[in-house]
């Protein structure tokens, strides 16, 4: 799948909106989150993952099939809505280490480290739906090794930065390494789906 300048324009644009619902989502959820005193409140801080998530994971799907971002008809999106149930309970027990004090102050660390390893799994198999391969067919891809890293490594200094009172600092860091992390993302799957396009094309004639 070639991009002509108009559909990377287009490519470029649905990033940016997607990786702002992400970064809304994930700041909302924090925001809940850190001060939830009672399960109610911890229960929306869940729902609006899992629901945040699954809008930027369809919209995500919509730009690299090139289709209108809001348009959800047809969208594999039960095998979505999995991907985001998967990733929802990466970023909670992201947060449930980070905040543990059992590490001798590397809890941040720790729970960046943990969440990179997790994110490999759910980047591959966030790929799989992407590429139209069944949900769990890869479960560890070493091409998502790098651009989970980077994320994991945009939310471990966003929330250090929040603990210091430098929370805008700290929110542009993470809006910064998701749009890396999208880029690369989308790009890879980008590869991906034109490779399977191509065998099933072969493998027609």
């Amino acid at each position: 799948m070639s991009y002509r300048i108009g559909d990377m324009v287009n490519k470029q644009v649905g990033i940016v909106v997607f990786t702002a619902v992400e970064v809304i989502t994930l700041v909302v959820w924090l925001a809940i989150a850190l001060v939830a005193d009672d399960v109610l409140e911890s229960i929306i801080a869940v729902i609006v993952l899992i629901v945040g998530f699954t809008v930027e994971h369809l919209i995500t799907f919509n730009v690299i099939h090139k289709r209108p971002l809001f348009d959800f008809r047809g969208l594999p999106v039960r095998q979505k809505a999995v991907v985001s149930l998967i990733e929802t309970g990466i970023w909670v027990v992201w947060l449930v280490l980070a905040r543990m004090e059992i590490f001798e102050g590397l809890e941040h660390i720790v729970a960046g480290v943990v969440l990179a390893g997790l994110l490999i799994i759910e980047h591959t198999v966030s790929d799989n739906v992407f590429t139209r391969k069944r949900l769990f067919e890869r479960l560890a891809d070493k091409r998502t090794i790098g651009f989970s890293i980077i994320e994991a490594a945009g939310a471990t200094i966003w929330l250090a930065l929040i603990d210091i009172d430098f929370a805008v600092v700290g929110l542009v860091v993470l809006a910064a390494a998701s749009f890396i992390e999208h880029n690369m993302a989308v790009n890879l799957a980008l590869r991906d789906d034109a490779k399977v396009s191509t065998e099933r094309s072969v493998g027609g004639t």
